[in-house]
C-alpha cells in the first residue's frame, strides 16, 4: 500500500537516527577495542566501502524512483532491465576489484589487506541490489514502511554482527563479514515482505532506450555522488600510502568520524530545499527562487556555526570523551575537518540550488573539480604535515567548492546571503568558539558546556535583533508546510 511522504519523511528521518548511532557505536567501540593501529586499517576499508555504496547505490535508486513515481506502476520491462543493469555494473565492480586488489594493497604498502580488498568487491553485489530494491523500487512505488523496515534492520544487524565476530577473534576480517551478512540478512527480509506489485503490461515508457534513458538520467547524479563522497572519505587512504602507518591512519577515521556530524545533522536541508526551488523555477518566480536562496542559506549559518565552533574548540575532550586519550593527537585534525564539513554542507546546500534550477552538470563537474584539487594537494601537504595536512587538503578543496558555487548562484540568481545577517552569525559563533575555547566541562559534562554556551549564542543574536519571532513561523511555513506539501503533490 502506498503511504503518504509525510509519514514517509518521518520513516527516513526515524531510520537515519537508527543508522547513525549504530554506525558511532561500530567505530567507536572498535576503535577502544581494537586500538588505534588496527582501527586504522579499519577506517581504509570502510573509506573504500563507502565510496563502493557512493557509485552504485546513488544514481540508479534515486534514478528508478523517478520513472517509477512519475507513473506510479512498476512495470516487469522497467523492472526486469534496471535489475539487469544493476547486476552488470555491480558483478563487473566487484571483479574489478579482484583483480585491482593487489595493487591498491601496494599502493597501501600493506599487502595484508589484499584478500579483505577482495572481500569488499564481493560485498559490493548484495550492497547493490539492496539499494535498488528499496531505495529505489520501494521508495518510487512510496511503500515506506516496508522499506523502513528493512532499512531499521540493517544497521541492527549490523551491530550484532561485527561485535559478535570481532569478540569471537575475527578482528577487522569478523567487522567486514558483519557487515556483509547484514546486507545478505536484509535482501532475504525484502524477498519476505516484498508484496511484488511488478506488472505486465509496460504503460508509461516504451521499451526502445530504456536503459539509455537511465543512464542518462543516473550518471550526472552518480558521479557527483561518488565526488562529494570521495571528498569526505578518501583521505584515510592517501594517510594510509603516504605515511605508511596505520596508527595515524586510526587518528585520522577518528577524527573524520567525529567531524561528520554536521554533516549527519543539516544533510536534509537540500533535499528539502530541492523540490522548492525546482518549482519555482518552473514557474519562473525569480523572485520567490531568491527568497529561497537567501532563507536557506542564513538558516543554515545560523544553525551550523554555533555546532562547528563548539566542536572545533572542544576537540580534545571530544576525542577523549568518545574515542579515550589515545585519540587526542588528532584534535587539530579534528577542527579543521569539522569547518571543512561546513564548507561541504554549504556547497551541497547551493548545489541543490543549481541542480533543481536544472543544471546538474555543473554540480557535478564543481564537485569533480574540487575533489582533484585536494588529491594534489594531499601529495604535498601529508608529507610535510602529517594527518594535519590531509585535513588542510580537505578545508582548501571544499572552501573553493562553495566559493564557486556560490559565484554561479550568484552570477544566476543576484542573490547569496544577507551581509549584515552573516556577519552578526559569523561574530557570535567566533565568540562561542573563543569562550569555549577558554572555559569548558570536561568528560561527558561537555554536553553541559554546549548547551550553556548555545544558549548565550541565542541570547547574544537575540539581543542584536538577529533572531525574531517570525523566524520560527518561518521555520514552520518551509519545513512543515510548504516543503512537504510539494513533495505529496509530485
Amino acid at each position: 500500500m502506498r503511504q503518504s511522504v509525510s509519514k514517509g519523511f518521518v520513516y527516513m528521518m526515524s531510520t537515519e537516527l537508527v543508522v547513525m548511532i549504530s554506525n558511532y557505536l561500530i567505530h567507536i567501540g572498535l576503535a577502544r577495542y581494537l586500538g588505534a593501529e588496527d582501527y586504522g586499517l579499519f577506517g581504509v576499508l570502510m573509506s573504500m566501502y563507502l565510496i563502493n555504496r557512493a557509485f552504485l547505490n546513488t544514481g540508479l535508486p534515486r534514478t528508478v524512483t523517478k520513472f517509477i513515481s512519475e507513473s506510479n506502476v512498476l512495470t516487469h520491462t522497467f523492472y526486469s532491465k534496471v535489475l539487469k543493469l544493476q547486476i552488470f555494473s555491480a558483478v563487473g565492480f566487484a571483479l574489478l576489484y579482484v583483480i585491482l586488489a593487489s595493487s591498491i594493497a601496494s599502493w597501501l604498502h600493506d599487502s595484508s589487506l589484499t584478500g579483505m580488498i577482495m572481500f569488499l568487491g564481493v560485498m559490493v553485489i548484495p550492497l547493490s541490489l539492496l539499494a535498488l530494491f528499496t531505495s529505489g523500487y520501494m521508495n518510487g512505488l512510496r511503500v515506506f514502511r516496508e522499506q523502513a523496515i528493512i532499512s531499521f534492520s540493517q544497521p541492527i544487524f549490523r551491530v550484532i554482527l561485527v561485535f559478535l565476530f570481532v569478540f569471537l577473534g575475527w578482528g577487522i576480517f569478523g567487522a567486514l563479514m558483519g557487515y556483509f551478512l547484514a546486507l545478505v540478512l536484509c535482501l532475504i527480509l525484502f524477498f519476505i515482505i516484498w508484496k511484488n506489485p511488478v506488472v505486465k503490461s509496460d504503460t508509461f515508457i516504451e521499451e526502445r532506450g530504456l536503459v539509455k534513458k537511465v543512464l542518462l538520467f543516473s550518471l550526472p547524479i552518480t558521479f557527483t555522488a561518488l565526488a562529494a563522497t570521495s571528498i569526505r572519505n578518501i583521505n584515510v587512504l592517501f594517510i594510509k600510502s603516504i605515511l605508511h602507518d596505520n596508527t595515524l591512519a586510526g587518528l585520522y577515521t577518528a577524527a573524520t568520524t567525529l567531524s561528520n556530524i554536521p554533516f549527519l545533522l543539516f544533510m536534509y536541508l537540500p533535499f528539502v530545499l530541492l523540490p522548492s526551488v525546482s518549482r519555482a523555477v518552473a514557474q519562473q518566480n525569480h523572485v520567490l527562487i531568491q527568497k529561497y536562496i537567501k532563507l536557506s542559506l542564513r538558516w543554515l549559518l545560523l544553525l551550523m556555526l554555533p555546532v562547528i565552533a563548539l566542536m572545533a574548540a572542544t576537540s580534545t575532550d571530544l576525542l577523549k570523551m568518545f574515542y579515550s586519550s589515545t585519540y587526542i593527537g588528532a584534535a587539530s585534525t579534528l577542527s579543521l575537518l569539522v569547518v571543512s564539513v561546513t564548507f561541504l554542507v554549504i556547497f551541497g546546500t547551493l548545489g541543490s540550488i543549481i541542480t533543481g534550477s536544472g543544471k546538474p552538470t555543473v554540480e557535478m563537474c564543481l564537485t569533480w573539480l574540487s575533489f582533484l584539487l585536494m588529491v594534489i594537494l594531499n601529495y604535498y601537504f601529508i608529507p610535510h604535515y602529517g594527518i594535519v595536512g590531509g585535513a588542510i587538503s580537505s578545508l582548501i578543496a571544499t572552501c573553493l567548492a562553495m566559493v564557486m558555487g556560490g559565484f554561479y548562484v550568484y552570477r544566476k540568481w543576484g542573490v547569496l546571503v544577507d551581509a549584515v545577517s552573516t556577519v552578526k552569525i559569523v561574530i557570535v559563533s567566533g565568540l562561542v568558539y573563543y569562550l569555549a575555547w577558554l572555559w569548558h566541562f570536561a568528560g561527558f559534562y561537555l554536553v553541559f558546556t554546549y548547551g550553556l554556551w548555545g544558549l548565550f549564542y541565542v541570547f547574544v543574536l537575540w539581543l542584536l535583533r538577529e533572531i525574531r519571532k517570525e523566524d520560527w513561523e518561518v521555520v514552520g511555513r518551509l519545513f512543515r508546510k510548504r516543503s512537504l506539501a510539494e513533495y505529496e503533490k509530485n
